[in-house]
C-alpha cells in the first residue's frame, strides 16, 4: 500500500511463525512489553512532527488571509474565513497540548504515559488532517497550486494520519488501556 506521499505503508502480520528457542529475545509471548515503550516514543515524536506541520499550515493561512484581497478588503475580515482559521487554531492548540503532555510524561516515566501518547496521536492525526482541510477552504484554488506548499502539508497529513496507527486504532487501544 502506498501513502499519499508515495512512501510505502504496510502492515506485517505474523501467523503461525515458529522461532527456535535460541533466537527468542526476551520472554515468549511477552514481545509487546518490549516494543510498547519504543512505539510510544516513536508515536510521540510523530505527533510532534504533525503538530509542527499544523503550526506551519496555520501560519500560511493567516498570512494568506492578511494579503489576499477580495471586494477591496483582506479576506481575513470575512466571518466564514475566520471560522476556518479558528478551526485551525483549535486543532493546533489541541495537538500542541496533548503532544507536550505525552512527551513530558514519557520523559518523566509517568505510569500513564502510554495513555497520553495514545490521546496525542488521536488528536494530532485528526487535527493536522482537519487543519489542512480548513486551510484549503481559505486558500481555495491557490491551495492546490503545485507552486504553493500547502498541498505538500496536506499530503503528509493524509499519510501521517495512518502512520503508527490511525485514530480508530488508538481509540480501541485507549478503551483497552482504560479497562485494564
Amino acid at each position: 500500500m502506498t501513502g499519499f506521499v508515495g512512501e510505502k505503508i504496510n502492515e506485517v502480520v505474523f501467523d503461525s511463525v515458529e522461532v527456535d528457542s535460541s533466537a527468542v529475545i526476551g520472554e515468549v509471548d511477552k514481545g509487546w512489553s518490549t516494543l510498547t515503550p519504543v512505539l510510544d516514543k516513536a508515536t510521540a515524536l510523530l505527533c510532534a512532527y504533525m503538530m509542527g506541520g499544523c503550526q506551519r499550515v496555520w501560519e500560511m493561512t493567516v498570512e494568506y488571509c492578511q494579503t489576499r484581497v477580495q471586494f477591496g478588503v483582506p479576506i481575513g475580515t470575512f466571518q466564514r474565513v475566520q471560522d476556518h482559521v479558528i478551526d485551525i487554531v483549535n486543532a493546533l492548540d489541541a495537538a500542541r497540548l496533548t503532544t507536550y503532555e505525552a512527551l513530558w510524561k514519557l520523559d518523566e516515566g509517568k505510569a500513564d504515559a502510554t495513555k497520553a501518547v495514545v490521546l496525542a496521536k488521536i488528536v494530532a492525526s485528526e487535527g493536522y488532517h482537519g487543519a489542512c482541510t480548513s486551510s484549503h477552504e481559505v486558500h481555495a484554488g491557490t491551495g492546490v497550486d503545485r507552486g504553493y506548499p500547502l498541498h505538500l502539508y496536506t499530503k503528509k497529513s493524509r499519510s501521517f494520519y495512518h502512520y503508527l496507527g490511525a485514530p480508530l486504532y488508538h481509540r480501541d487501544r485507549m478503551a483497552q488501556l482504560l479497562c485494564d
